[in-house]
């Protein structure tokens, strides 16, 4: 005797989640009149009995509703990440409705509690942020209640249905790292600066950064990593300290955030050329380049980021191989920049 088709089989049929499936056939929550018209196309299909209750009812409005929580918008890097997600979202086949949201106190249950509002009127959210149990919980929360959470620029976690975009992270580490010892004036002493020990991009820049000295440029020192929190002023006393501390330092990789307090304290230092490489293209590190003073920058392509976060955000359902959206970095030298 044929079993009865079950919620896991229209699951299946529709490409959507469980959880997804239960609300339009089961009239638990509004969905989106397409999601509710695929569903219920999928479970007829394959002979799966509707309750009447279930019945499609008007969505409440058809435009997704996607949240953004960035770091804090006075980092030039982020205010024109901002600026390029509101043009890719104005130029949208159907325009979302958006709402941002910035980290300016960067405690755990600070941004756990921006997460917990942010999900409470938004059907998708991307964030940026480190890894945190209390981070993770707000997120889990979110994901329970069927918001699909998109981690940006820096990993959540392992979790394989948790979608990632933003650069290969340990490749970038491993392009510093070929930069730097390919530019440095001599062997010797490499500092690295990251934002927090918990933002997992941040720790596999360092992890391919040591990765490829120590595949290709035994002679190379590289010093344990200094925690800025991406603030310049840490940064800059963290480079005037190792400017003092290591007569034979020969390069700086900073693979977070702070870099205009590495820039200063080079310049106020009149330090000896050094191989300095950096992350994002700003006018601080552009002008820099120009001067000398740091040799790469690796740089996110923020455009394509923001027009592919968008579509990938406005999708009813996350497609298999989206899960993990790598972008290919740009490279800046004094040449091209």
């Amino acid at each position: 005797m044929k079993q009865r088709p079950t919620l896991a089989d229209v699951a299946k049929a529709c490409g959507f989640s469980l959880s997804t499936v239960d609300r339009v056939l089961n009239a638990r929550a509004p969905v989106r009149q397409a999601t509710a018209r695929r569903v219920f196309d999928a479970a007829a299909a394959i002979g799966y009995s509707v309750a009447e209750k279930a019945a499609p009812q008007p969505p409440e409005t058809d435009q997704r509703r996607l949240g953004f929580l960035l770091l804090d918008p006075v980092q030039e890097f982020y205010q024109e990440f901002s600026d390029q997600l509101e043009a890719a979202i104005r130029e949208a086949e159907s325009p979302p409705d958006a709402r941002f949201d910035y980290i300016r106190d960067r405690s755990p249950e600070a941004i756990a509690a921006q997460i917990r509002l942010l999900a409470n009127d938004r059907d998708r959210l991307a964030v940026a942020c480190y890894e945190h149990p209390l981070i993770l919980e707000a997120i889990k929360e979110a994901e329970n209640r069927d918001v699909r959470v998109t981690a940006l620029l820096s990993p959540l976690s392992v979790v394989p249905t948790r979608a990632y975009i933003g650069l290969d992270n340990r490749r970038v580490g491993r392009t510093a790292a070929w930069g730097l010892t390919h530019l440095a004036p001599h062997p010797g002493k490499v500092g690295i600066f990251v934002g927090s020990h918990r933002f997992i991009g941040h720790e596999l820049r360092e992890m391919g950064f040591r990765s490829y000295c120590r595949e290709h440029a035994p002679a190379i020192e590289v010093l344990e990593p200094l925690v800025n929190h991406d603030d310049p002023e840490q940064a800059y006393k963290g480079t005037r300290d190792l400017l003092q501390r290591y007569p034979d330092l020969c390069g700086i990789y900073v693979a977070g955030g702070g870099m205009e307090g590495v820039i200063q304290a080079l310049y106020d230092a009149g330090a000896p050329p050094l191989g300095v490489v950096t992350q994002e293209l700003t006018t601080t590190s552009r002008q820099a380049l120009l001067d000398q003073r740091i040799s790469l920058v690796i740089a996110t392509p923020l455009r394509q980021l923001a027009t592919d976060l968008i579509r990938q955000m406005c999708l009813d359902e996350a497609p298999q191989n989206s899960q993990q959206h790598t972008l290919p970095c740009m490279l800046y030298t004094p040449e091209n920049c």
